[in-house]
């Protein structure tokens, strides 16, 4: 478990600080240090702790379940995962409906994730991982609607939309078949 949470820690870190710092003229590390510097410094460090996250994740085995969902949900579970994906896909295309009207759509696709995986039921380590992440989600867009968006001015584009749909139903579809058992060792249904 050390392994584990030395790894949700060094992922973390760097995102909550991200979602928090200062935006301020002056004040922004991100622009005192430079793009390159603290991206490259972000991504090395959440590299380092989703790699030991997984591995530390992994081998720990499953304690007694703290809580049991409704054993039905698992065979709803694309229809929980399908929006979940389209968003985080809406993410990285270029701007459309979807992103303009949702504004950070993927914090919205991981807390739509984490806390589908959270009422599926769980022990501790499942708690940990899926309740780390809908916290961050929250907290992330809590300060990215303080801050707002910079879409203004630009209009939306129904390829970014089409996009994410076309991801979002491939992803769900390749996990509903196989992938998440391969990736993850259990089985959606």
């Amino acid at each position: 478990m050390t392994l584990f949470i030395i790894g949700l820690t060094l992922f973390f870190i760097p995102h909550f600080y991200s979602a928090v710092r200062s935006r301020a003229e002056g004040k922004d590390k991100r622009v005192s240090i430079g793009e390159a510097k603290y991206m490259g410094t972000y991504s090395v460090i959440t590299l380092i702790g989703f790699v030991l996250m997984i591995w530390g994740y992994t081998p720990i085995p499953d304690g007694p379940s703290l809580y049991e969902g409704p054993h039905e949900l698992h065979h709803y579970s694309w229809v929980f995962m399908l929006p979940a994906f389209i968003l985080l896909a809406a993410a990285y295309t270029p701007l459309g409906y979807i992103k303009r009207s949702v504004q950070h759509p993927m914090m919205h696709g991981t807390l739509i994730w984490a806390i589908f995986h959270l009422a599926l039921g769980g022990d501790l380590k499942r708690i940990i991982l899926f309740g780390a992440f809908a916290a961050y989600a929250i907290i992330s867009l809590a300060g990215g609607y303080k801050r707002g968006t910079d879409f203004k001015g630009v209009k939306p584009n129904f390829m970014g939309d089409i996009l994410a749909i076309i991801v979002g139903l491939v992803i769900t579809g390749a996990f509903m078949h196989g992938g998440h058992q391969v990736l993850f060792g259990t089985s959606p249904f």
